[in-house]
């Protein structure tokens, strides 16, 4: 729940930092200003109901990422738990995300630390060695970025 609530909150926290760079009025923010304010186009009200018609898709995603995850360390023979540990750091890697609310680098940045936080989340709940876990995290380092620049483009 705690995940879902997070991926819920990105495009409210984006609509909250549109509309103060349209009170700032910052240069830097100047090319990324239509992209975060599109409050323009749609108020917060029905941001939030496109939000709660997405949370069977989110709860879905994080569901097979786990499962994905999960292959991929019994292929490596890291996987020392069970499928729940796996969702549980899956599920406590998504506030990382909030990163990609940032303009130029900041899908970027959320799926670099998101990475680094999933390679140590596991490797602590696998009890593994990090030559396990360093081929899994760098196999799904591009399904996240992908998933990441479709989801919070």
């Amino acid at each position: 729940m705690f995940a879902v609530l997070t991926l819920m909150s990105v495009p409210l926290v984006r609509i909250g930092l549109g509309n103060l760079v349209g009170i700032f009025c910052e240069k830097y923010f100047a090319p990324y200003t239509a992209i975060f304010a599109f409050s323009l186009w749609q108020t917060p009200v029905e941001v939030i109901l496109q939000q709660v018609m997405l949370v069977p898709l989110y709860v879905f995603s994080l569901f097979w990422v786990a499962v994905f995850l999960h292959s991929l360390l019994w292929m490596a023979r890291g996987k020392n738990a069970s499928y729940a540990a796996t969702l549980r750091c899956v599920c406590y890697t998504a506030p990382c995300l909030y990163l990609s609310v940032f303009p130029y680098s900041g899908t970027l940045t959320a799926v670099i630390y998101s990475s680094i936080f999933l390679g140590y989340s596991l490797k602590a709940m696998h009890c593994t060695e990090w030559r396990k876990v360093l081929p899994v995290v760098a196999m799904f380092f591009p399904v996240l970025f992908i998933m990441c620049n479709m989801l919070f483009p």
